[in-house]
Parts: C-alpha cells; structure tokens; sequence
C-alpha cells in the first residue's frame, strides 16, 4: 500500500535550500536601506521607497511573481580532473508564489525523486530534466506537474554561496553528529564533528547539501537552521551587509535585478508571519526509490499555497503522468 512519506512540522515553515536562500536574500536586503550607493540592492531600496514603488510596477503590472529555484550539483570529476558540465542534475526545486495583491508568500518543494513524463520523453526523475535540457526544460517539467505557468528560473551558485558565508566569516553551528561523506565525482567532501563551531564556506555548503547520512527530512532542517545561524553572522557585521546582499544576488544566479530583489525586501517587510507558508509537494512511493504525485491530494494542495485561483483548483492538473 503505497504510503506518503511522513513530514515533519517545521516543514510548513521552511522547505529546502532554495527558501532558505531566498530568505537569506530577503533579510540581506531588508537591512541595507540606509547604506545608499554601497549597494545596487541598497539604492534601489532607498529609491522605492521614496517613491512608494508597488513591487506590481517592479513586476510590469503583474499581480503575483512565481519563481522556480534550482539548486544544481556542481562540476564533475572524473580521474582526479575536474570537468565542466554545462547542465548538472538539480539536486533540490522550488516553486514560490509572491502574491502582491493578497500580500502572502507560499511554496512548494518537489521532491528530486519524483517519476515525470514529458511529451516527447520517456519517464525521468524531475531532476534529470536539466540535465536534458537545462533551466527551460526543468521549469516546463514543474509546470507540466502543476499545471501552472512559472515567471521566473533561477539556478543557486553555490561559488557564490561559499564565497558570502566566508564574507561574514563563517556562521557558528551545533551539529548534532558527525557528518562525513565523499562525492569523488562531484568534488563533495565533507567531514564535520558534532559539536558548536564555526562553519567556512566550503564546510557550510556541505553542511547543507549532504543527505547521505539521514533524509531530504533531516537536511531541510539543517538548512533551515543554517539560515537562521547566518542571519546571526551577518547582523553582528553590520558593516559588512551592502557586501552581503549584493553576494545574495550572485547566490540566485544573478536572475533577479537589483530593483527586483528590493521589491521583493520591501513586500516581504509587509508581509506577516501568518501569511507566510511553506510545504511539500504531495507524493506517494513509487518503487525503487521512486516518487509520483498523489493526485488524490494535489487539486487541495495547490488551493492552500496559493499557487491556482480556487475556482481552478478543483480542474485535473496537466502534471498527472499518463
């Protein structure tokens, strides 16, 4: 009897790498308003808000913004020698809805594992899309399983994610095991023991990105505690916060402009905690260590963060595989 995976409560409040860096974008922007001209994201937060820019004007008169965000395995290694590849798998996908009208923020996971079937392909685990065709044929695999259309893609660099937490000289952490796992093929090594200590870049991206030692379940809360260490980092170095959020940009692949990242900061600081949801793309076990959609759930689903209109809620999605 296929059964869906169990989830834990804090997963409604932060899901995955991708929201976690969008945060950490968010909070990187938010405190730089009074440091005009150090700062793309800074001036154009200090610009908007004088003028009172609605993040809709930002967003060419959209009424909401969905954002896909991926998050891809690196460069692979084979033979000791490094070797460049142009489309990577994704080793974790976020959808997230900013709806500006109703002032709340919502998104869903897609778990890596999940079975999809494009026209015209046979049937892939989602994150292998990108490798097949990159950020475009990742973003129609998730619209194809929603049903919805995406605004946005944007693919995590990682470079750049190492390079900020070593900006704000590490983020302090209690890791509650030893955490040790190597990935030849990927340049992934990771060996860190339990107990509170600094975390440099390359220590903090493994700290996040490992799952080979428990779950995808155990790995979100790392990285949701993570995001919370690094907010703590960066606002005990205020000085060091315009160099920070312009690096948070970096970390979203460079997809969002400067005066969208400061729509995006100004809207969030509007939104309240209650209108803020995080989940999971509903899934059954499919075999194999595979995943499919549990359509019995998916209609509600989409309802409750957000990402249909109600009255379309209830129409068969165009992600069921066939």
């Amino acid at each position: 009897m296929p059964r869906t995976p169990s989830r834990p409560r804090w997963v409604r409040l932060a899901s995955g790498f991708a929201y976690s860096m969008l945060l950490l974008v968010i909070v990187a922007g938010s405190a730089v308003a009074g440091w005009v001209g150090q700062s793309k994201v800074a001036s154009a937060v200090a610009r908007q808000m004088v003028a009172q820019t609605p993040p809709q004007q930002v967003f060419g008169g959209q009424r909401a913004f969905t954002l896909l965000v991926l998050g891809c395995d690196e460069d692979r290694y084979y033979g000791g020698k490094q070797i460049l590849k142009t489309n990577a798998r994704s080793d974790m996908m976020l959808v997230v809805r900013l709806d500006f009208e109703r002032k709340r923020i919502t998104g869903l996971s897609i778990p890596r594992d999940l079975l999809v079937r494009l026209p015209g392909y046979r049937s892939h685990k989602i994150n292998a899309y990108h490798v097949l065709g990159g950020a475009e044929l990742s973003q129609q695999a998730v619209e194809h399983v929603l049903g919805i259309t995406i605004d946005r893609t944007t693919e995590l660099d990682y470079k750049a994610f190492r390079e900020m937490v070593d900006l704000v000289g590490g983020v302090e952490m209690y890791i509650p095991k030893d955490l040790k796992y190597t990935d030849r093929r990927g340049g992934l090594f990771v060996d860190i023991k339990a107990g509170r200590q600094r975390l440099d870049g390359y220590n903090a991206m493994g700290f996040v990105r490992i799952r080979h030692s428990d779950s995808d379940f155990a790995r979100q809360q790392r990285q949701k505690d993570f995001m919370l260490g690094f907010k703590d980092a960066m606002m005990s170095k205020p000085g060091l916060i315009t160099l920070v959020a312009d690096k948070a940009r970096d970390v979203m692949g460079g997809k969002l402009s400067a005066d969208e990242v400061a729509a995006l900061v100004l809207f969030a600081r509007r939104v309240g905690n209650d209108n803020v949801k995080m989940g999971q793309l509903p899934v059954v076990e499919a075999g194999n260590y595979n995943l499919d959609v549990d359509d019995s759930k998916l209609s509600q689903t989409l309802r409750d963060y957000n990402l249909v209109p109600a009255e379309l809620a209830g129409t068969p999605s165009a992600g069921q595989l066939n």
